[in-house]
């Protein structure tokens, strides 16, 4: 069977539903009942042509909770999920209000699941404690000191001319200056060489 409306119509509900508050308090904290969930997802169904409908059935002598979504296209999306006895553990336990605890426990999750929210669906309820996440110290990394590279320069003006004239590419040109730069010429043999470096630059651009 085809779901393709019943997909847009909860796709739309997705983005209609309000948030699912944790109203209502338990052992280890606070959770959002079976009340305050449908409470909460109930109209934004409606809106969206949407009803859940939870009823019981028997299979091979099990107690099965049976979650609907009905579209009034027709179309339906159901899940089964075996419901959980709780007995007695001694004292004055009404069984009654044992089976009605977890049954409207599972209704919940099996409503929510259905419908694709996770809010509200901790076991604080359930008196499920889990332990509590064990914090990882973050190792502290020390940057990687990194050495410059030192540069040596030209032994003399015409040393740095004649490499110069080798110069054949743009990045034999760079290294030159580099290395020209680190020479730390003055006066009148720095400004003469950078007039041939600014001539053979162009030579090359030519």
């Amino acid at each position: 069977m085809e779901h393709k409306q019943i997909t847009a119509a909860l796709a739309a509900f997705h983005q209609t539903v309000g948030t699912i508050e944790k109203s209502a308090r338990a052992q280890y904290g606070n959770f959002a009942d079976l009340s305050t969930v449908l409470s909460a997802i109930t109209p934004a169904l409606s809106k969206h042509g949407l009803a859940l409908v939870q009823t019981f059935d028997i299979q091979e002598g099990e107690d099965i909770l049976v979650s609907r979504l009905y579209h009034t296209s027709g179309e339906t999306i159901q899940s089964f999920c075996r419901l959980i006895r709780v007995e007695a553990s001694g004292g004055r336990q009404n069984p009654l209000h044992l089976w009605g605890g977890s049954v409207t426990y599972q209704r919940r999750y099996a409503a929510l699941a259905l419908v694709g929210l996770a809010a509200g669906m901790e076991d604080d309820d359930g008196d499920i404690a889990d332990p509590p996440p064990r914090k990882v110290q973050a190792k502290k990394v020390t940057p990687e000191k990194v050495t410059p590279i030192k540069v040596e320069g030209w032994d003399s003006r015409e040393h740095a001319e004649q490499a110069l004239d080798l110069c054949a590419n743009e990045e034999q040109l760079k290294a030159w200056a580099t290395k020209t730069a680190a020479s730390r010429f003055q006066g009148l043999d720095r400004d003469e060489l950078r007039t041939a470096y600014k001539e053979r630059a162009a030579l090359m651009e030519a």
